[in-house]
């Protein structure tokens, strides 16, 4: 037999076997190429509840809820009738940015009432009453807590939020004694595939710069911090994070500063104020694509 009758021969065998190999079903398939224009089938909601001048956000994701601050001792039963609505049964965090009383007052009667799987704390030990307020309630109640001293990150679903400390240490004030404990404020980042929110507590000049440091990149959503108040950092942080929409946590009696309003609006951010608009809730489904409702 020829040689190049035998290499004919085989070329046709080869062939055969592809024909019958793809003919069952044996071929591996191409995988599917994901559509990044279709909505998940997880939906994120963030309502920032209206306390008043005051820091109080709820975050449902896949039949999990956290809550970031916990508002006044005396907005307290507000906020737990919001929940219920929510049907929200147990929180699997409570994180307290900072031991001011309007982020931590309302912590011992929404722990009482709820479940809380675990409390966050920043990273120092505050000097005052405020601070004494929330071990009171973590000993009493028996909450499980610790302290936040690296990035730490829990899954909601398809979800990531990521608790951030600063780098900046505590330096006790005179009076009241709650000296920087703004600019030690922990951040939040929530994000779930194109959606993304930051939640910046009371942070100020010191800790706007601390955090911008880290070159966090951008935001959907942000919480301003210290309810809208104006610092000399407050325009880095907007340029930063560029916004599509800005929340002011603020009060009736104690609005957002006008300088951070006009420069929101010079920026062409749609903004929304506690103050103005009542509690304000946020959803999105992945594709950074906001929807926005206010209760006033």
């Amino acid at each position: 037999m020829r040689p190049w009758t035998t290499f004919s021969k085989l070329c046709a065998i080869c062939a055969l076997v592809v024909v019958v190999l793809v003919g069952c079903g044996t071929m591996p398939e191409a995988p599917a190429v994901p559509d990044r224009t279709a909505p998940t089938t997880m939906r994120l909601t963030v309502s920032y509840i209206d306390v008043g001048k005051g820091d109080c956000i709820l975050i449902e994701a896949d039949g999990k809820a956290v809550l970031i601050d916990t508002g006044y001792e005396d907005t307290s039963g507000d906020v737990l009738s919001y929940l219920r609505g929510q049907g929200v049964s147990q929180l699997q965090r409570i994180i307290i940015t900072h031991y001011d009383r309007d982020h931590v007052g309302g912590l011992r009667a929404i722990a009482e009432a709820l479940p809380v799987e675990e409390v966050c704390l920043p990273n120092y030990e505050g000097a005052d009453k405020n601070y004494q307020t929330v071990t009171d309630a973590i000993g009493s109640l028996d909450l499980s807590a610790h302290q936040v001293t690296k990035e730490e990150v829990l899954q909601l679903g398809d979800a990531a939020l990521t608790i951030i400390p600063t780098s900046l240490t505590y330096e006790k004030g005179q009076g009241n004694g709650e000296g920087n404990d703004n600019d030690l404020s922990l951040v939040v980042t929530l994000t779930n595939r194109d959606d993304s929110y930051l939640f910046a507590g009371d942070l100020e000049k010191k800790g706007i710069d601390a955090y911008l440091d880290g070159a966090r990149g951008t935001f959907g959503v942000l919480k301003m911090p210290h309810h809208g108040e104006w610092c000399g950092k407050t325009d880095d942080l907007v340029e930063d994070t560029s916004p599509r929409i800005a929340i002011i946590t603020d009060g009736e009696d104690d609005p957002a500063e006008k300088k951070t309003l006009e420069h929101l609006e010079d920026a062409r951010i749609d903004t929304y104020r506690t103050s103005t608009d009542g509690t304000i809730v946020v959803e999105s489904h992945g594709l950074a694509d906001y929807t926005v409702t206010t209760t006033p």
